[in-house]
């Protein structure tokens, strides 16, 4: 992995510099009503983007289509996939120093990636349209993010109180997330984000693809042991299928920095082919018997 003398990689301190520029409230008031396609409250006094979750469901509660918000979360999806999730979001950079904490780690089935589609669905547009903006059990009312920028501060302040279901289910949601981030590498992003939902299809046609570090594979899957959604980027470079081109990706390059095999100048090899092909077999005209196996 290409590290900096400290240790840490450089998405390192690109997710620590977007951590405090998304919320050092230094932004004119107008960018609010932008959305950033990552997880972050825009309910906290320090943030300067609006959240493109509680914008949707702003609008379905009042059954208006959010034609400019889901617009720009499209396009800059079309644009760039989910890199925004492996390089800017807060909550996938938390997730990434949690799971730094030794312990078990444990694998998840692969079915439960799907359940974040059913989050979008339900708990973004179609709960908040039939039972309105402030129903219980639209998405911002359970969510960590929410919970960590906007109710833990409110509980130390002394503005917001633990009381009601919407509070219990929101904190207890927080440390379950918070506890399977230890254990398995951005679990909420792939279990649970409805912004991972929506810009998940679009790193199928992104113009901003994760290219092979190398055309010589060898096969030595450090870029699958270092991928933090296990995207399984080795099966995908032997087929010349650029890593990214999975809905779980989130555009982190980790397996372009940890391949130890440079691309060579010269022409390129396939992947799947053989490194060493039989040779001709040797002629036994005039032998006597069977001929020999090559």
């Amino acid at each position: 992995m290409t590290e900096t003398v400290t240790g840490f990689s450089k998405r390192f301190f690109v997710q620590l510099g977007s951590l405090l520029a998304l919320h050092s409230n230094w932004g004119p008031e107008v960018l609010k009503g932008f959305c950033n396609p990552v997880l972050s409250c825009h309910s906290c006094p320090l943030s300067w983007f609006a959240c493109p979750i509680g914008v949707f469901i702003h609008f379905s509660g009042y059954h208006v289509f959010p034609f400019f918000a889901l617009g720009t979360v499209l396009l800059l999806g079309t644009l760039f996939g989910r890199l925004f999730c492996g390089w800017v979001c807060p909550f996938g950079f938390l997730q990434d120093l949690l799971y730094k904490i030794p312990s078990k780690k444990i694998e998840i089935p692969h079915w439960t990636t799907n359940i974040k589609y059913l989050v979008l669905l339900l708990g973004v547009f179609l709960l908040p349209y039939y039972l309105g903006e402030m129903t219980p059990f639209s998405f911002c009312r359970i969510c960590p993010a929410a919970a960590l920028q906007v109710t833990a501060p409110g509980l130390i302040q002394g503005w917001a109180h633990p009381e009601g279901a919407v509070f219990w289910a929101k904190a207890a949601l927080l440390l379950f997330v918070l506890m399977f981030a230890v254990l398995h590498s951005r679990f909420f992003c792939k279990v649970i984000c409805p912004i991972g939902a929506l810009l998940a299809p679009l790193n199928m046609l992104s113009l901003w693809v994760v290219k092979p570090a190398t055309s010589h594979c060898v096969i030595c899957r450090k870029c699958c042991q270092t991928c933090p959604t296990d995207v399984k980027p080795t099966e995908r470079i032997l087929k010349g299928i650029p890593p990214s081109r999975t809905p779980d990706c989130v555009l982190c390059h980790e397996c372009q920095t940890v391949c130890p095999v440079p691309d060579k100048p010269g022409k390129k090899k396939n992947p799947i082919e053989k490194r060493k092909r039989p040779g001709k077999a040797p002629s036994h005209e005039g032998a006597k018997g069977p001929p020999l196996a090559t």
